[in-house]
């Protein structure tokens, strides 16, 4: 019984002979090493553009919808604000901070009927924040931006 427990306690140690007997020892962790850096760059690459698309998304919709609001009133003097609420609305509705972002509303031509307005939203995403990614854009952000043209609409409601 003896011989049998003094055998168990040499197995669990490592000699030398060991690894000359079995030279892969090891080798999961050196394999584990060299991707592991990899696959961190895999994720950090997937959410800078996760976030890039998301607030493409949000874009597209803000200047679509500032562009919509503002062919839509009945004054022409109201378009521009008109346009501005609905697009500040719209970046709230994808918790998206307004003060951030750029909206601009410009006719070509004034308020009259049929005259093209474009409508442009740009927003600076920041991506210091993300850990493999804050080395290469620190204090910088990436630059997006949507524009949307649209026709001052041809038979609005004329009452008051």
């Amino acid at each position: 019984m003896n011989r049998k427990l003094e055998q168990r306690k040499t197995n669990k140690v490592f000699h030398l002979s060991s690894f000359i007997l079995h030279p892969s020892a090891g080798q999961a962790y050196i394999e584990l090493v060299m991707v592991l850096p990899l696959f961190l760059i895999v994720i950090a690459a997937l959410i800078l553009f996760g976030r890039v698309l998301y607030v493409k998304i949000a874009l597209d919709m803000t200047s679509y919808d500032a562009c919509r609001a503002a062919v839509e009133a009945l004054q022409p003097g109201d378009g521009v604000s008109q346009g501005m609420v609905a697009g500040q609305a719209t970046l709230r509705g994808f918790y998206l901070n307004p003060a951030g972002a750029n909206i601009t509303i410009s006719p070509a031509g004034g308020w009259t009927r049929g005259s093209p307005v474009r409508c442009v939203a740009a927003y600076d995403l920041f991506v210091g924040d993300i850990p493999a990614l804050s080395s290469i854009a620190s204090g910088s952000g990436v630059p997006l931006q949507s524009t949307t043209w649209s026709r001052v609409e041809l038979w609005r409601s004329d009452w008051r």
